[in-house]
Order: structure tokens, then sequence, then C-alpha cells
């Protein structure tokens, strides 16, 4: 099921998404996640460029990676949510999983606190919803939420070397520009360059949000690459 799709569908997230205050969010991010940019309706598409810099929309094609920057109480980590748990609803057993393995979708924040709040959210959008509800394995601890089909949602720290020897369908990294770590000078850096191998297996998608902070670091160094450059 397209992410789109599953904002909208009542059985799955209610009617979190659906309000006006949502419509940017759900009309162009979340379409251009589904790489179906050429669905977003006329009256966001001016918006759409506008966000991503370029005179011309993407080709269709989900993006392997979204860098996201927000603002103060826009929003994003509800989102971040509802990605994670649309990832964490698909089944990944025939997709290259070892026997006795589980896919792991990643949250990843300044601190494990912080992104306990990603984590709620997830919890919250699951057991609100009877089909989600079902799929649950076990009751969540406070960092992991099982399901049937061998995948979790797990909370992670900062730190790069916490991604390693995981098979990850998707990994989502909150406030990306404030990270920090006392073993590394650039965290995030170092934090996208350990989780890209652990998304190899599932060809998995990465998801970063940010408020932005400062001209350095991966935030800044993806604008500075990428923004205004139709894919």
């Amino acid at each position: 099921m397209k992410f789109y799709d599953f904002l909208t569908t009542p059985e799955l997230c209610g009617h979190e998404f659906t309000g006006e205050t949502w419509a940017a969010h759900r009309e162009v991010i979340a379409r251009l996640w589904d790489g179906d940019a050429h669905l977003i309706p006329t009256e966001y598409r001016a918006l759409a460029c506008q966000l991503l810099g370029c005179e011309t929309l993407p080709e269709p094609g989900e993006p392997a990676e979204m860098y996201l920057g927000f603002g103060r109480r826009s929003g994003k980590t509800r989102l971040e949510a509802a990605a994670a748990v649309h990832a964490w609803a698909e089944d990944y057993r025939d997709k290259g999983l070892a026997l006795g393995e589980c896919a792991t979708i990643s949250i990843h924040a300044v601190d494990k606190r912080q992104a306990g709040v990603a984590f709620g959210y997830c919890e919250g959008l699951i057991r609100a919803s009877p089909v989600l509800s079902a799929a649950l394995l076990k009751d969540p601890t406070s960092s992991i939420i099982e399901s049937t089909h061998q995948t979790r949602i797990e909370i992670f720290s900062s730190n790069f070397r916490s991604a390693r020897g995981y098979s990850m369908p998707l990994a989502v990294v909150d406030e990306c520009a404030f990270l920090r770590d006392e073993f590394s000078a650039t965290p995030d850096i170092e934090l996208r360059r350990a989780l890209l191998p652990a998304l190899a297996t599932l060809r998995g998608r990465l998801l970063v949000a940010s408020s932005l902070h400062r001209r350095a670091g991966l935030m800044y160094e993806m604008h500075r690459k990428h923004f205004g450059k139709a894919a």
C-alpha cells in the first residue's frame, strides 16, 4: 500500500492526517515519498516545486532517501511515526531475511527520550487501528513494537555503532541537525554512513527530518547537493 493511501484510510490512521492542517504533508510529502509526484493535485504543485527548489517535479519512482527541513511544531515527528508504522505493517519475510531474523524499522533522535516521542506516536497509531493492532505479537516494551510477521519498530541512540548488524526496511532520523555523539564530530553524517549497509538487504529507505540549525552537517550537505535539482 502506498503511504498516501495509508494516511487516508480510516481503518489504518483514522482521521489523524485528513484535516486541512495536514494537507501539505499528505498531498505533497506523502506523494513524493511514494514516488508519485505526478499525482500531486494541481493546487499543490507550485508548493511542491517551491519545497524542492525545482520548476519541474521528479519523475515517478520512490526516493531511496528523503530529507525534510521543518520548523518546530510542524508535525514532522508525527509524520515520521506514520511512515514507520506504514513500513512496520509490511511483511518482509520473503524479501531476504534470514531464518529467525526480524526486519527492524529504526528510530534515531538526539537521545532515546526524544526518540521515545516518535515511538509513542507509533504505538498510538497501531493501538487505535483494529487492523494494525491485530498484527501485534505481544505488548510493546518501552523501546520495541514487534509484529506477528517478524517486523519491529525499535528505538536507537544516535551513535552510529548502534546500527550495525540489522536488516532495515526503513530508518528514521529525527532532528538530525541536533544529534550529538562524544565519539564523532559529525554524528549525523556518520549515522547515515552506518545506516546505508543496514538498509541494503531489504532495499530500505532513509527518512530524515529536522528543524534547521547550522550551515554544516548532513542536512546542510544534502541541501547544498540536491536542492533545486530535479531527480
